[in-house]
């Protein structure tokens, strides 16, 4: 949200607006007060009608109605709104404010005029309703194969693929998208010109998969005339590896750089995942912001503005009067705003699920040393004493979650599960509930096994009472590993706990979890993910060849996911008692 005196202003903070009107005697008697102001806009016209405003300045205009108005005092209470107090030189004059609202909803102003002598009007109440306009343009590229045209949204600005599209591959979601094969005929070409101003607000975004990592690459542009007004791509930073970029050419001719905000990460084990990337430009303080599926992750400030008008391109940009940065891989849902999107609107424009779940062991039964899985996959291998605990007829005891859990004795007690289709070079999420017996010796509660090495593990120090996830850099006998410890401590029995890791590839972090908060995180520029065998193990470690670290306690509601489990969904996860099926 934005609000500002198009000439000037002096914004107050909270507490000061707070003292204001008992330090400025508003206490007087109301026949001393001046009439109160009026409020008109044509942007945001007062009672019901909704505007399509979201991400667009409009102005409101306060008008003084008694001769001895000093100064307006004025709130739009939100998200990043602060009062204001408003001089009026002269006094009893008009003032136009500048609003820009950043999500949909009702907006209520709150405006009283203040005299000469400090006295204040009755508070003027004027509420307004907003709504978001639609993108400007928006090519879902869910067209059959063997289409010779990809239709816009908006019913008009059809676009032409090149010979190097193919239609109908594998969408982010249920839909199909477009693939592109890197060749100088990989690209969509659209015709509308004109769609929005480059010296405004604007955004631009879609869902995306390189399959080259060694040069740079253009999802979306605009033309200009020797350059693209704008692109949103992949910045390569070696042959196997770089990360997601925005970026505005600083000239509209003869450029000599530009302004650029990169961020993310892109390996080989990430490539083949979907992204979803928006470039937003906000025109009040210049700055250029990148989101990578939902999150910010850079910004910077755009020192030269200026306009372009020319057509939307998807899968290449102009450069130094030629074609270049054709798309290797594929792209979808690939959208335009002539105006400003705030952080939320971009986090709900990444709207498909990115991760799939892999394995959910629920541990109310077992027969023959194993407990089934969910949906009938690779049944959880128990090993040692492991058994399953039943509640008993007397209710002196519960399950962790639904009819049972697992029990571990901390001597060569294990589980084992196995899912061979998660490639932990890239993203993915192991979950669980843990009830721990002993807080007296160390203990594994789970472990990603390699040959010589555990990719990564969590574990538990007696003597430090401290939960850490342990990474190693390499799967050799003699690697080097990385560990951090959880700010949050682990609760003694009989309470239960949620404990989830993640490894965002996207964005290279690997994220612990414990009862739904983020506890403990290592960055990707610290260490690399590897493959490892494709097998978990629950309540020891395994290294050299034989196990240590026994677990004891209980476990349940084992899971395993392919990609990044989000915030929302961990904490459903992290619901005690509950058995979550459909996450």
């Amino acid at each position: 949200m934005h609000i500002a005196l198009k000439r000037s202003a002096q914004r107050l903070g909270l507490a000061a607006l707070a003292g204001l009107l008992a330090a400025a005697g508003l206490a007087t008697p109301a026949s001393a007060a001046p009439t109160a102001p009026v409020i008109t806009s044509d942007d945001f016209p007062g009672g019901d009608p909704a505007v399509p405003m979201v991400g667009e300045i409009g102005t409101i205009t306060i008008t003084a109605t008694d001769p001895d108005t000093a100064y307006f005092l004025v709130e739009i209470p939100g998200e990043d709104s602060v009062p204001y107090r408003i001089d009026l030189d002269p006094p009893s004059t008009s003032v136009e404010l500048e609003f820009r609202p950043d999500y949909i909803g009702r907006r209520v102003m709150y405006v009283r005029a203040v005299s000469t002598s400090g006295t204040a009007s009755p508070q003027v109440v004027y509420t307004f309703l907003v709504t978001a306009k639609a993108p400007v343009a928006s090519w879902a590229l869910t067209e059959p194969a063997g289409s010779t045209a990809v239709a816009d949204a908006n019913g008009a600005n059809l676009g032409t693929p090149g010979d190097g599209v193919v239609l109908g591959a594998d969408g982010p979601g249920a839909p199909t998208a477009a693939s592109f094969d890197g060749t100088r005929d990989a690209y969509v070409d659209t015709t509308d010109k004109g769609l929005l101003r480059t010296d405004e607000g604007f955004a631009v975004s879609a869902w995306v998969r390189t399959g080259d990592l060694a040069r740079d690459q253009v999802a979306v542009s605009l033309k200009s005339q020797e350059e693209a007004a704008f692109a949103l791509g992949y910045h390569s930073l070696s042959p196997t590896s770089g990360e997601w970029s925005f970026w505005v050419p600083d000239a509209k001719f003869g450029p000599t750089g530009e302004w650029r905000v990169s961020g993310g990460s892109v390996r080989i084990g990430t490539a083949d995942e979907w992204v979803h990337l928006v470039g937003v430009y906000d025109q009040l303080d210049q700055t250029m912001v990148l989101y990578v599926n939902g999150t910010q992750v850079g910004s910077t400030v755009r020192e030269t503005v200026w306009n372009a008008n020319g057509d939307v391109q998807i899968g290449r940009a102009r450069a130094a009067d030629a074609w270049s940065y054709q798309w290797n891989g594929d792209i979808a849902e690939a959208k335009v705003f002539d105006r400003h999107v705030a952080a939320d609107e971009a986090g709900g424009l990444a709207v498909h699920r990115r991760f799939e779940r892999e394995g959910y062991w629920q541990f109310n039964g077992a027969t023959d040393g194993t407990s089934p899985e969910y949906l009938g996959g690779a049944a959880a291998q128990m090993h040692g004493d492991s058994s399953i605990f039943v509640e008993p007829e007397d209710w002196s005891a519960f399950p962790i979650a639904g009819t049972g859990h697992l029990v571990l004795d901390g001597d060569g007690d294990y589980v084992t599960v196995d899912v061979p289709s998660i490639d932990t070079a890239g993203s993915f999420t192991v979950s669980m509930m843990v009830q721990l017996a002993d807080l007296t010796q160390d203990m594994t509660l789970f472990s990603i096994p390699g040959e010589h090495q555990a990719l990564a593990e969590v574990r538990y120090f007696a003597a430090s009472d401290s939960l850490k996830l342990v990474l190693a850099e390499a799967d050799t006998p003699d690697a080097e590993t990385i560990s951090a410890s959880s700010s949050m401590r682990l609760a003694a029995w009989p309470n239960a706990q949620a404990v989830t890791l993640v490894f965002d590839g996207v964005r290279g972090n690997w994220t612990l979890y414990l009862s739904g908060t983020r506890a403990a995180s290592i960055s990707d520029d610290q260490i690399e993910s590897w493959s490892a065998a494709g097998r978990v193990e629950f309540g020891r470690s395994f290294s050299g060849g034989s196990g240590n670290a026994y677990f004891r306690g209980g476990m349940d509601e084992l899971r395993v996911y392919d990609g990044a489990v989000g915030p929302y969904h961990i904490s459903a996860l992290a619901l005690l008692f509950t058995e979550n099926p459909q996450i």
